[in-house]
């Protein structure tokens, strides 16, 4: 078997590294692994012929053996390897000497390498996550910087049929949903993918022994603090004994039937939220018809907010099944039209009556200027003029009235206005809302606060801040797209009337 590395013989083994027996042929010593692989990849379609790929490589024995059978298949292949090691800070000098083994390695091969040192520790106690997700997190970053600094199409990384029976018994036990218990997918993101997926660790370890090929061996997987480890070195060896020897396999087996059925669904639900997308929203937010949402079973619904927290690159480990049940109930159960549900990292999703919003930063009350004003803009005449909350621009012209000039059919807030323009007198300001402000509504017998008027006209939250106020001095003479202020009502239905619309 290759020789394993502890700390005890790590400088012996890093200096015999030279000696490593390479081969290079693909003739009939070709190993059964190596023919496993090659048609792995031609199933599944993970890479294709003169690809450049990032090589993820620990030092372990199952990244070292990924390394080797690349090299193997390089020539054949015309494939472009580049070699990448993230040393996690973590385990001090043992940490190092893992790094200059990788190093060494990528050497021998005549390969490029690229390395970065990380404070994981730091990372997590920052994020508020656990070292293994904080180092997962800080992994992958510095793997698809390697990928675009040297050009290449793929990252491969070394995960084996039993790191796939570990996670799905781990997300079983932590609990998960038919995406989690599907497992590590073949390919991610349709770049990330993983040639080692089907093959156990005991295959591995042939393989390396055949090929008289050291590796190392990293001291954490043995410390039992951490529930994976748990269920490598205690829970996996009790099933194999006494429920299925071959254990690995069927969990294996079903994460991949699970897989298929996972897919299907995303299927259906990425035209269910294409669907149900309603506008307007802002930058890092996105907003849902809740009526929409709601008419799909409840597996759709939970793909679709998984989906938008994907795109606003707000989906990750800290995610959980609870975190998407919360966003449900507000969809479903919830009975308050404007309730909220926090999700980590800042993020979070809340209810605006007919709408669902999904935002990396929460709702928006108000907008303001640098010094803590609201945005204005001074508006000398007719023409367009730029919104103050930087969203299109409002166009105020002389028209003739049409006959629905009072209808309410259109979009809330996208209704065109009409005014009289005998009491309308320029210069104005257009300008967003002020705390306290006081407007009075077409048809009301007197003035009361905007805000009331906001809400009883039912604009989203998310909303209200950015809408333009069309006003002269501290009164308000039209909510621009919603509604104009009585005093300065259209009188007549017929002739030449003030047209104010926004438009975005």
């Amino acid at each position: 078997m290759g020789d394993s590395v502890n700390a005890g013989t790590r400088s012996q083994s890093l200096r015999a590294l030279t000696q490593v027996n390479i081969t290079t042929g693909m003739g009939s010593d070709t190993s059964p692994l190596i023919s496993l692989i090659q048609r792995t990849v031609r199933h599944k379609e993970l890479f294709e012929p003169g690809a450049k790929i990032v090589v993820a490589v620990s030092g372990g024995p199952d990244s070292v053996c990924l390394l080797h059978i690349l090299y193997l298949l390089s020539s054949q292949w015309e494939l472009g390897l580049e070699v990448a090691h993230f040393e996690h800070g973590l385990r001090g000098r043992e940490s190092r000497d893992d790094a200059r083994f990788v190093e060494k390695l990528s050497n021998d091969f005549g390969l490029g390498f690229s390395i970065e040192h990380g404070n994981v520790s730091a990372f997590a106690d920052r994020e508020g996550i656990g070292i293994q997700e904080a180092a997962r997190i800080l992994r992958y970053d510095f793997l698809e910087r390697v990928r675009a600094d040297t050009e290449s199409t793929y990252i491969t990384t070394a995960h084996t049929a039993d790191d796939q029976a570990e996670e799905v018994l781990l997300r079983l036990i932590r609990g998960a949903g038919l995406p989690g218990l599907s497992g590590i997918p073949w390919v991610r993101d349709n770049y990330i993918v993983r040639p080692l997926l089907g093959v156990t660790r005991q295959q591995i370890m042939g393989h390396l022994k055949v090929h008289d090929i050291p590796f190392v061996i990293d001291q954490s997987n043995n410390s039992r603090a951490y529930l994976r480890n748990r269920i490598r070195k205690d829970l996996l060896p009790l099933l194999a004994e006494d429920f299925n020897p071959a254990i690995v396999r069927t969990v294996n087996r079903t994460a991949e039937m699970l897989a298929e059925d996972h897919q299907l669904l995303e299927k259906i639900a990425e035209k269910a939220y294409k669907d149900s997308l309603s506008s307007p929203s802002r930058e890092g937010e996105l907003a849902f018809s809740v009526k929409k949402v709601k008419e799909h079973p409840g597996p759709i619904r939970r793909r679709i907010y998984r989906m938008a927290l994907r795109n606003l690159r707000l989906f990750s480990g800290r995610v959980r099944a609870g975190h998407l049940l919360g966003m449900d109930k507000l969809v479903t159960t919830c009975k308050d039209p404007c309730a909220s549900c926090r999700l980590p990292g800042g993020a979070v999703a809340f209810r605006r009556y007919e709408e669902l919003f999904i935002s990396s930063s929460g709702p928006e009350e108000l907008i303001l200027d640098s010094n803590g004003k609201s945005c204005s803009i001074s508006v000398t005449g007719l023409g367009r003029w730029p919104a103050p909350c930087g969203k299109g621009y409002v166009e105020i012209s002389i028209s003739n009235v049409t006959s629905d000039f009072r209808s309410r059919n259109r979009k809330e807030y996208f209704r065109p206005l009409w005014l009289n323009p005998e009491a309308v007198k320029f210069p104005l300001d257009l300008r967003t809302r002020r705390p306290g402000e006081i407007f009075w509504p077409l048809g009301a017998p007197a003035p009361f606060k905007l805000k009331k008027f906001l809400i009883s006209s039912k604009i989203p939250r998310g909303v209200r801040g950015s809408l333009p106020l069309l006003t002269s001095g501290k009164e308000v003479v039209a909510v621009v797209g919603v509604e104009v202020s009585h005093p300065y009502r259209l009188v007549q239905t017929s002739g030449k009337a003030l047209s104010l619309q926004w438009i975005k």
